[in-house]
């Protein structure tokens, strides 16, 4: 008989033709195989047995990183025919692109075993790869997924190369980056002027050379380039931060393997995983008790950041030191940089040396970071390992384009059953990430040739990300603006495939409110469709507006005016911050004047810098990270609940108060302590009273405010206990990254 089957899913560039050819030799079935717009086209000739063993195999020993999505049987004929040849045709482009792009996966164990084979051609290659690992998304220009139509095309494949690309036994067979020091990319070492020093395994060697004495590198990956030195070395990570301008905020950090990560972090079975998966996020884990690192790597906090090699230079530079400070190559909140010149332009201040290589950077992505609260793993950042990878629908979408937001800028944009969310492009007040944001918005829009039909995007007035997407699909018709927090509690909802009514604890730092202020600490009633607010943080002046946010005792200053009676605010407030005496007497007399704010992420910088923690950042959300990682011990602030007509206000003045007493009676962590478990404590109690007047028992949880660990656990803890039943994000960040894909979501109730 003949049958053919289309299969769709991430099942390009994963070694899925070869699997298909290889299992078809083994089950003697002739036939074919072809990547198209669509998928993966495979026809059979054979006996019906044989051909139905054959379609279970396929998604039973499919590739590791293959993600089936269905197989559709769309031909058959019961003609008895022959078994002949299994081949493998050239891509066919169709009018639709329908085929998913993979993303860039870590460097597989076949491949380790060849590069430190002394008898192996690829001995010590930088650039090893096979159908199994490898750059996928970031050299891809175009689809279907050719070597010709990625940032590979330069390379053209030497004779012993194309043997074994042609070959259906071999590893490599249709490996599209497939190359091997004869015919593949270079590395090469050179200094801040660009003079070449070294070029592959002597360049390896010279780096890892002067990493040891105590130099910065800026090296070259897969998505961009990273910073590198000496993590136990006080001077070279102290000359870093001065030279990157970057006081406090952590560094990453990647270890040669997990041995060495459990060296200094303590890893748990989920951590575990992640560290080891292909995708290689950096995983925040708490600090060791020993771990000898500088004090300078994570200051005034309790985790790392760390990651295991992903690429073949990580492991051959891993080879003389077990630990390696690798952290992203940007300047303040650029986006990291990927070209070389742009390295040499850019990082010239910075590194002492720089590890290059000529395969190019199409399109650059940052490393995916995801933080451990218990075993909950919680997004901080989506991005390499995980993007473009969607999420799928049972239905067919119309064409939606989600904006996002501003700050931790994605978009979001719908496709036949898939949406598309980018990776994190950082802050869209920098012109350089407006640049990346439009690169790839083009970059989606050609390579899926999607036609938008929809505009979805925050209802702030003034946000770059509206302005950019507005400006590109200017010829739409159909808009929709959306309010910030309800397209995190969309975003929720989607990520749990929940499509009923749920409470919303919506924590964030601002977001622009349908009464025109800025909101931040929301209790919504709602769904994609629509939402009520049905409570929030009490408001309070915010002086200084942006100010605040740089300056967290301003808003701590708010509160204090709020609690107390004026004079007693002031001699507090003078009290904590005797430097700030002048402007503190302007606050307090203008404070009338000042734009009003539910946030929920001040009020958390607000705590830090009352505790003596934290008066001014250098970093987003530094002083609540940094009073995250004091909170020790039991206890439990006093927040109340203000019923104000059919709203309940969240009243932190009691808790405020209670700081401010307990300063003298009580350590700073058991302070800390109290003021997350009393907030968690108070959101279920309204919560629990909601639901008792609505019969919803589902309470989503986002905002980036959710990224804190401690608040988190002890919250859905909290819940579950209260028969309520939580909801959190699981394949994306409660930070803004998230509110691409709520605005989609809400477009899609809207219009399909």
């Amino acid at each position: 008989m003949k049958k053919i089957f289309l299969v769709k899913g991430v099942v390009q560039g994963v070694g899925f033709r070869p699997f298909c050819s290889k299992l078809a030799k083994e089950l003697k079935l002739g036939g074919s195989v072809q990547n198209n717009s669509s998928g993966v086209l495979i026809e059979l000739h054979g006996d019906r047995k044989s051909i139905e063993l054959y379609a279970e195999k396929l998604v039973d020993e499919a590739p590791p990183l293959a993600m089936i999505q269905s197989v559709e049987s769309i031909y058959e004929d019961e003609t008895s025919t022959d078994p002949e040849d299994f081949i493998i045709r050239e891509s066919e482009k169709q009018d639709i692109q329908k085929v998913l792009i993979p993303p860039d996966i870590a460097t597989c164990e076949d491949c380790l075993k060849e590069m430190r084979d002394p008898n192996d051609k690829r001995y010590r290659y930088p650039f090893i790869n096979c159908t199994n690992c490898g750059p996928r998304y970031t050299i891809i220009k175009e689809l279907p997924y050719d070597r010709t139509k990625t940032t590979m095309a330069c390379f053209p494949m030497c004779d012993e190369c194309r043997k074994e690309y042609s070959d259906v036994s071999n590893r490599r067979y249709h490996a599209q980056p497939n190359a091997c020091p004869n015919c593949g990319p270079t590395l090469w070492l050179c200094d801040a002027k660009g003079e070449k020093m070294a070029i592959n395994n002597d360049a390896v060697l010279l780096a890892s050379k002067y990493l040891r004495e105590g130099k910065i590198l800026a090296i070259k990956g897969i998505g961009g380039y990273h910073l590198a030195c000496d993590p136990r070395n006080d001077r070279a990570v102290k000359e870093l931060r001065i030279r990157k301008k970057r006081p406090d905020k952590p560094f990453a950090l990647m270890a040669r393997d997990l041995e060495a990560a459990k060296s200094i972090v303590l890893i748990n079975e989920k951590a575990m995983k992640l560290l080891l998966s292909p995708r290689r996020p950096i995983v925040v884990c708490p600090k060791g008790k020993d771990d000898n690192l500088s004090k300078y790597v994570a200051p005034n906090i309790d985790t790392y950041g760390i990651m295991l090699p992903y690429t073949p230079i990580h492991h051959l530079l891993l080879e003389e030191q077990d630990l390696l400070i690798m952290t992203s190559a940007n300047i303040s909140d650029e986006p990291l940089v990927a070209g070389n010149r742009e390295a040499l332009e850019k990082l010239g201040p910075i590194a002492d040396y720089f590890l290059m290589h000529n395969r190019d950077i199409y399109v650059k992505i940052d490393d995916s970071v995801i933080a451990m609260a218990g075993m909950t793993p919680i997004f901080t950042r989506r991005a390499r390992g995980y993007v473009p990878q969607p999420y799928t629908s049972k239905k067919a979408l119309p064409p939606i384009f989600g904006a996002g937001g501003e700050m931790k800028s994605t978009f979001s944009v719908t496709h036949d059953h898939y949406i598309f969310t980018s990776q994190y492009l950082g802050d869209l007040k920098d012109i350089s990430s407006i640049a990346l944001y439009e690169h790839v918005m083009d970059m989606f829009i050609s390579l899926y040739e999607i036609s938008p039909s929809y505009l979805v995007y925050d209802k702030h007035p003034l946000y770059l990300s509206t302005r950019i997407a507005s400006n590109k699909l200017s010829s739409l018709k159909c808009k929709l603006s959306v309010q910030h927090h309800h397209a995190h509690l969309a975003a929720c909802l989607w990520d749990n495939d929940f499509s009923g009514e749920a409470i919303g604890l919506m924590l964030d730092g601002t977001g622009f409110g349908d009464d025109e202020s800025i909101w931040g600490g929301e209790i919504l009633i709602g769904s994609a469709k629509s939402f009520s607010r049905a409570g929030h943080l009490l408001q309070a002046p915010l002086p200084g507006g942006d100010k605040a946010v740089s300056e967290p005792w301003r808003f701590a200053l708010s509160l204090l005016l709020q609690t107390f009676e004026k004079m007693e605010a002031l001699q507090i407030a003078l009290q904590l911050w005797p430097k700030e005496q002048d402007k503190i007497n302007i606050i307090a007399q203008n404070a009338d004047k000042y734009v009003k704010t539910s946030s929920a992420g001040r009020l958390f910088d607000a705590a830090a810098s009352i505790l003596g923690l934290r008066n001014k950042v250098s970093y987003d959300a530094q002083a609540a990270i940094e009073l995250e990682a004091i909170a020790k011990g039991k206890a439990c602030a006093p927040f109340e609940t203000i019923e104000k007509g059919d709203a309940l206000l969240i009243d932190w003045r009691p808790a405020i108060r209670w700081l401010i007493e307990g300063m003298n009676k009580k350590n700073k962590a058991q302070l800390a302590a109290g003021f997350h478990d009393g907030l968690s404590k108070v959101l279920v109690n309204v919560s629990t009273k909601l639901a008792a007047q609505s019969g919803i028992r589902h309470v989503a949880l986002s905002g980036g405010v959710w990224q804190n660990r401690r608040l988190l656990n002890v919250t859905c803890a909290l819940l579950k206990e209260a028969g309520l039943i939580p909801l959190t994000h699981k394949r994306t960040s409660p930070n803004d990254e998230c509110i691409s894909l709520g605005q989609v979501a809400v477009g899609l109730a809207h219009w399909q």
